[in-house]
């Protein structure tokens, strides 16, 4: 009876262990996908050293370098096709975002943008998972 029990209070700490292995740190976002909570359906994927994604309205790609928690994006190109003015201006508020990311913590949760002085600029949540 005794390792029965112990057997269960084994089996039910599994999940639990699982979750907490999502919070450990990302040291790479290649193949990962993250959302902007704010921007509707805007996201963003990374790829080995490329960076693609949707800003709201347009398409953008370019390059990007994630080092020990440095982040930087390369120019980034996006298609010009015309829309709503709210759908303008979260593209905007999205684009001027990722030129102003320097750094970031990952972990396969959520992503977490910093400016040059550590300040955080958005949190995003993860929308694919290994």
């Amino acid at each position: 009876m005794r390792l029965r029990l112990v057997l269960i209070a084994a089996l039910a700490a599994l999940p639990l262990a699982a979750l907490a292995a999502t919070d450990d740190p990302l040291t790479s976002l290649a193949g990962s996908e993250w959302g902007f909570p704010d921007a509707g359906d805007a996201h963003i994927q990374f790829r080995d050293e490329e960076v693609s994604g949707f800003s709201g309205c347009n398409r953008f790609f370019g390059s990007y370098s994630f080092v020990s928690g440095e982040l930087t994006f390369g120019p980034l190109v996006t298609t010009r096709m015309a829309c709503p003015p709210d759908k303008m201006d979260a593209e905007r508020k999205v684009l001027a975002l990722l030129e102003a990311v320097k750094t970031a913590d990952a972990s396969h949760k959520s992503l977490v943008l910093k400016d040059a002085s550590g300040a955080v600029l958005a949190t995003l949540p993860r929308r694919d998972w290994d």
